[in-house]
């Protein structure tokens, strides 16, 4: 099957996630990636834990390993006179470079987007940062936690009233902002194609951060709505997280058809959720603790997917909350082809989630391959494409250039 982007060419200049994960979504649907790594020591996350065997290793991280699928890998000093030339020689038939140097780095060492252009008048330079190439802030350095914090995520979203901010886990900000410089990258590429000029991309995570959640910005700006963290902790219905024999659900009111406490009795067989003090909102969330026991009693003697069967049957709606062994066992998700099995020349093979979408039925990221070694492809990136002498690739090894 083609592959969506199997005529596009990508140079990756990151030492971050977002930057790294940005790449990959292209990547995976079939863009020529080439991943330019520091020599010696390569990407920062190859050396992040857990490693796969336990012991640290820069193949091996399961970070690197999970961002990193089907890119190319160099080595190459871009400081260096030499390691910039050969990267001009790389720009010159690419479409893309996405990198994640602090602001005004690539300017600094004559790569900036004015530089790149004079060489291909059609390149898209995509800068993935945390504040972004303008503002008062974009000197500032950050994380994923930072954007979580400066987004309103750490006031609003994650956490209890009455406890410190909780930050997600997962590097959720990072992704958000690789998927939104993803998105843009496209468009961009789009007009490229159309008047066969580039673009400079210009990612903020912050501000990914600061588009997604709907329900918070926009509530603030339109209405005035202050959104605090933690308003469902008491919410037994509705929001709190409840244990079954085998892991958790989160029960709701829809499908009761405006009945929830007489639709949940009659299910769960227990009368006592009939009492009036439960009959509203306020009642429930004011005697939470004594409906928790109740219904938390009932729940535990049912298995997590027996429960969602017997429930859905009736037409009421539960959150089911899977473990990781149920996710990667799930008979939805395999008939579905979510998954891919890639195999990596020193951990063998490994299970990888999809891109979350299936082209023509098929899973795009089956019969793929997995991240690259560090400097895999020195040689069919230099000698072959550019034309480089080996015994010169082999000089530049020894000179710290590639």
């Amino acid at each position: 099957m083609p592959r969506i982007l199997e005529d596009v060419k990508v140079l990756e200049l990151t030492n971050s996630l977002a930057g790294a994960y940005c790449a990959k979504l292209l990547a995976d649907q079939g863009a020529d990636t080439i991943k330019i790594e520091p020599p010696g020591r390569g990407d920062n996350s190859r050396y992040e834990p857990p490693f796969i065997g336990g012991t640290p290793d820069r193949e091996r991280s399961s970070l690197f390993l999970a961002f990193n699928t089907n890119k190319r890998s160099i080595t190459l000093d871009i400081n260096s006179p030499e390691g910039k030339g050969l990267f001009l020689d790389l720009l010159k038939e690419s479409d893309i470079v996405i990198e994640s140097f602090p602001p005004g780095h690539l300017d600094g060492i004559g790569l900036g987007y004015d530089e790149l252009q004079k060489i291909n008048k059609k390149i898209i330079l995509t800068s993935v940062t945390h504040f972004g190439q303008t503002g008062p802030y974009k000197e500032f350095k950050g994380d994923d936690l930072t954007a979580q914090a400066m987004g309103g995520y750490l006031f609003a979203v994650t956490g209890l009233a009455d406890k410190p901010p909780m930050g997600t886990a997962l590097y959720q900000m990072d992704i958000t902002a690789a998927r939104n410089g993803a998105t843009a990258t496209l468009a961009a590429l789009f007009q490229q194609r159309d008047s066969g000029l580039g673009q400079h991309v210009d990612v903020s995570e912050v501000e990914a951060a600061i588009s997604t959640p709907g329900g918070l910005i926009q509530q603030y700006s339109f209405v005035g709505a202050v959104q605090r963290r933690g308003g469902g902790e008491h919410n037994v219905l509705d929001g709190m997280h409840l244990n079954t024999k085998d892991g958790e659900v989160t029960l709701t009111t829809a499908g009761t058809g405006g009945r929830p406490m007489e639709t949940w009795a009659e299910f769960l067989g227990e009368s006592r959720l009939l009492d009036p003090k439960f009959s509203s909102r306020q009642g429930r969330s004011q005697n939470w603790e004594e409906l928790h026991k109740l219904v938390q009693d009932k729940l535990i003697e049912w298995n997590n997917l027996d429960l969602m069967e017997a429930t859905t049957a009736k037409g009421l709606v539960i959150g089911l909350v899977q473990n990781l062994s149920q996710v990667i066992n799930s008979p939805h998700l395999d008939g579905r082809q979510c998954f891919a099995e890639l195999n990596h020349g020193e951990v063998g093979t490994l299970k990888y989630p999809g891109p979350g979408f299936l082209l023509d039925g098929e899973n795009p990221m089956r019969g793929t391959s997995a991240a690259p070694l560090l400097g895999e492809h020195n040689e069919s990136i230099f000698c072959d494409r550019l034309k480089l002498p080996k015994d010169q690739l082999e000089q530049l090894k020894t000179a710290g250039i590639v």
